[in-house]
């Protein structure tokens, strides 16, 4: 398995962004999330970010979740409001 970076030199500027601000609900937003995470993976780019903000912290907690079970992830790291996602 190689080494995986989080930050630096591994991950790069223009990294794919996947915006979960304009979803109406958190299924919306977490239908929205899976559907760019797959087309991300099939591009295979080994990294993206999901943003989720922060507010009262539910849809953070569900996207959290979400993406501790998805196969396709090989790790995440959340700061603030946004996660760092490694394919």
């Amino acid at each position: 398995m190689e080494d995986i970076q989080f930050f630096g030199p591994g991950i790069d500027q223009n990294i794919f962004t996947i915006d979960l601000h304009d979803s109406g609900n958190i299924f919306d937003a977490l239908t929205k999330m899976e559907r760019e995470l797959y087309q991300v993976y099939q591009l295979r780019k080994k990294n993206c970010r999901v943003v989720h903000g922060i507010g009262e912290g539910k849809l953070a907690e569900a996207v959290h979740e979400s993406l501790k079970k998805n196969p396709m992830i090989k790790d995440f790291e959340c700061d603030g409001g946004s996660c760092l996602v490694l394919f």
